[in-house]
């Protein structure tokens, strides 16, 4: 990743009526990159998406990409500068289901207007990626969901795009389905290519990408690295595995010893911050972040408690959705539109 700018949005805004899908969007996305874009439903993810592929015209601001001589355009003035430099993946792809793979990419590339002479070769290498080959003349109706999510990635990469705009692209998955497109999705990446991506997945965002921006009713709210947002918490947890299961009353007073011994730590003072997970077996326990807290959290867990730990580590995934929600209901709170004190209002009767 550099820090050359591939899309820049310039106060993009979308109204629908007098609702603000998108207001004053100004986000940079950065060439070599995989950006995540994270809201709520209805947060204007995938409007946003929408247009920069043309297919929603903006109520005003500007959308621009860049050249091959590095300079920015706006993508109203020179529509197929888009389609070219860009492959889409806007919400779940729907195959004709008599058709095979090779056909479907071929008409693609026809769209596109590509060279005859390359078309078949695109294809192999697009399917290749996607590991979808040996499939390239099975009957789509006979594909899995995951398999058909895979053809979707494959048909935004046959024309060999720049920057690829990713709607959601592990929604409905099962968790190996979504295992195989996100190593798929990093693959793409190490190829250079830029990735803009939409998910409700936090843990699979995390996990993907170089920064996360959030939405909430259409307002851009933060957008950072993970490790940088994160610093913006006021708390962070700690998972403590066991290596056995404990009875209630074992719980019970340990929990009650914790409670006493690492109040110091606690960021939530007065209230009980440490919760047993029987599905681990384990304790999550929610402190000040500091390094040399935890290392002394560590300490009391294992030398003064004796407890037989076999795993001690930051809980990354639950920090995320924390600070989702924290960042999302913040901005509720902040909230004060006509539009949204009437559905609030309305909400509340």
């Amino acid at each position: 990743m550099n820090n050359q700018i591939v899309i820049k949005f310039q106060n993009l805004t979308k109204k629908y009526h007098d609702l603000i899908a998108v207001q004053n969007l100004n986000l940079e996305i950065r060439r070599g990159e995989i950006l995540g874009f994270v809201g709520p439903n209805g947060a204007g993810k995938t409007t946003t998406m929408k247009m920069i592929a043309s297919l929603v015209k903006p109520t005003s601001g500007i959308i621009e990409i860049l050249t091959d001589n590095g300079s920015l355009i706006n993508t109203r003035d020179f529509p197929n500068e888009v389609y070219q430099k860009f492959g889409f993946l806007i919400d779940l792809p729907a195959f004709y289901g008599k058709a095979t793979p090779n056909q479907i990419l071929k008409y693609y590339c026809r769209l596109l207007g590509a060279p005859k002479v390359k078309i078949q070769s695109q294809i192999y290498w697009a399917l290749e990626i996607v590991d979808l080959l040996p499939w390239k003349n099975k009957i789509i109706k006979e594909f899995s969901k995951g398999m058909t999510q895979r053809l979707g990635l494959a048909q935004t990469l046959v024309h060999d795009p720049e920057v690829l705009i990713l709607d959601e692209p592990q929604t409905g998955l099962d968790p190996a389905a979504r295992v195989h497109v996100r190593e798929i999705m990093k693959k793409i990446n190490k190829m250079g290519k830029t990735i803009f991506l939409s998910s409700h997945l936090l843990y699979e965002i995390s996990e993907i990408c170089d920064r996360i921006a959030i939405i909430n009713r259409g307002k851009l709210i933060a957008v950072n690295t993970l490790a940088n947002l994160e610093q913006k918490m006021i708390k962070k947890e700690i998972q403590c595995e066991l290596l056995d299961p404990l009875t209630t009353t074992q719980v019970t007073s340990i929990k009650n010893n914790l409670n006493k011994k690492l109040k110091s730590y606690n960021v939530n003072t007065g209230k009980d911050f440490v919760f047993y997970d029987e599905n681990l077996p384990g304790f999550n326990l929610f402190y000040d972040g500091k390094p040399i807290s935890r290392k002394e959290i560590h300490d009391i867990l294992t030398f003064d408690l004796k407890l037989p730990i076999i795993g001690f580590s930051k809980v990354r995934s639950s920090r995320l959705e924390d600070l989702y929600l924290d960042l999302i209901n913040s901005d509720d709170e902040n909230i004060e539109t006509p539009l949204y004190n009437k559905r609030r209002r309305r909400k509340n009767k």
